[in-house]
């Protein structure tokens, strides 16, 4: 035994025994690891995970009707939980800053200093019924002045449109009774437009018809309408009351399953989107009001004809950006030619300085610069996701492709960052490699003409020297 002690014999691999009482966890993995059980037991579990997500892939594919369909029943049996974000959304900005102003003006008290939790109570339960009132009285405002005077408007234009057209064309024949050709060939086109105004009139107004129709009679419809929008109110109520909760705990699962790092990041994101879609999107609708009120205080008093109604298109055409108020101004003014020609130059002359008056003095101030979109792109915006969606994607696709220019700008300056490049947009007005390699010529030469200017210098001092 001692000669074996002495020899210092070991075996190639020491192999630790595992006792049932007393395992040594650490030695077990490191044999493990030099047997290579971790390599190809993830090898297996990705080879696993992949045959899994091909055959869960297959399955959708061959069973997509099945899908949509579920997909459908969870959208609608989820119908009052999104109306109820998207309310507590709209109703967010009213709701914030009544809940500043209110909790300061309590904490400015004595009463309220010792028990701040109260003052916070207090200013949450004001603010909650402020923006309730809020709700309702908009909602009242639009179904009882709103679609009435619409409903009234496009009813009693579509009774008196042939007399309005008839009128027309005589206004016309007086104003070119002295040149019968120019009559005649104004007169071809007059009646293309009437025609085509007139079949549209008559195709929209039975569309109008039919959502009254269908309001006043589909009472089944409306029930669930109402139910979704007052549980949905309801949730908005407490996701207001409970934002901090509600974002402190979606924060926290964020922790504990994404990176420090990138939930930060993702953090900013989120707020630069909600910035853009709140300040374009409620500035847009709050401009879109202003202006629709000015119309009526100055249309009602010079006596313009279907002042509800013309109002109402100006409104909601304003919500489009950079041509939405020509899109509105159209139609009311073909529309206002046919009951007066006068009254119709009126209108367009009051349209086109309120149109100033907005582009200059109202917008700058309500919506700013809330995109950081040039003129081009806004307008390929409006372009792209209005062919994609109609007049929803016109009036989302602004603020949704800001967010997407802004996703790209910041993937593109980290890459530009990353190669030690300039990421201002003035330094590539021309190319920066092209410049590089200019000023690189550039210098070479100089530096080509100042060797040969000493190398001249030298040599002539040399020949000086060696002259007698």
């Amino acid at each position: 035994m001692d000669e074996l002690k002495d020899n210092n014999i070991q075996d190639p691999i020491e192999i630790p025994i595992v006792n049932d009482d007393t395992t040594d966890k650490d030695s077990v993995k490191n044999v493990w690891h030099r047997l290579g059980v971790y390599k190809y037991a993830s090898i297996a579990v990705t080879a696993f995970l992949v045959i899994a997500a091909s055959i869960l892939f297959g399955y959708c594919v061959m069973n997509i009707g099945w899908i949509i369909g579920a997909c459908k029943r969870v959208i609608s049996a989820a119908s009052p939980i999104i109306c109820g974000l998207v309310i507590a959304y709209i109703l967010r900005p009213i709701y914030n800053q009544m809940e500043h102003w209110l909790e300061n003006k309590l904490l400015k008290r004595k009463k309220y200093q010792a028990k701040p939790e109260k003052a916070e109570n207090i200013a949450k339960a004001v603010s909650s019924i402020t923006v309730v009132l809020v709700l309702v009285l908009a909602i009242a405002g639009v179904v009882v002045i709103v679609i009435p005077e619409l409903y009234k408007s496009v009813v009693g234009l579509t009774t008196n449109l042939p007399e309005y057209i008839s009128n027309a064309k005589t206004w016309v024949h007086g104003v070119f009774k002295n040149n019968p050709k120019m009559d005649e060939s104004v007169m071809k086109y007059f009646e293309k437009l009437t025609d085509s105004t007139s079949d549209y009139i008559n195709e929209w107004v039975p569309q109008i018809s039919n959502i009254f129709d269908a309001v006043t009679n589909g009472l089944g419809n409306m029930m669930g309408v109402l139910y979704n929008i007052g549980i949905g109110l309801v949730l908005a109520i407490y996701i207001l009351n409970e934002k901090d909760e509600l974002t402190a705990q979606m924060r926290k699962i964020g922790y504990s399953v994404i990176r420090e790092k990138r939930i930060g990041r993702f953090h900013e994101e989120l707020k630069y989107a909600d910035k853009v879609f709140s300040g374009f999107v409620f500035a847009r609708f709050m401009d879109s009001i202003l202006l629709a009120s000015l119309y009526v205080l100055i249309g009602t008093p010079l006596g313009l004809p279907y002042v509800g109604m013309t109002s109402i298109v100006i409104g909601i055409t304003n919500m489009i950006p950079f041509f939405g108020m020509y899109i509105g101004l159209i139609p009311c003014f073909i529309i206002l030619f046919l009951v007066s020609p006068i009254d119709a130059v009126i209108f367009f002359v009051v349209d086109m300085v309120l149109m100033q008056v907005d582009a200059n003095f109202i917008s700058p101030k309500i919506i700013g610069s809330s995109t950081g979109l040039s003129g081009f792109w806004v307008l390929f915006a409006l372009i792209l996701f209005g062919g994609l969606w109609g007049f929803f994607g016109m009036l989302i696709g602004v603020p949704l492709f800001a967010i997407i220019y802004h996703q790209i700008r910041s993937f593109v300056d980290q890459r530009l960052k990353k190669k030690n490049m300039s990421t201002e947009l003035e330094e590539y007005i021309r190319d920066p490699v092209i410049k590089k390699r200019t000023r690189d010529k550039r210098l070479r030469k100089i530096k080509a003409d100042a060797k040969r200017f000493r190398f001249k210098k030298s040599k002539e001092k040399t020949e000086s020297i060696e002259k007698p």
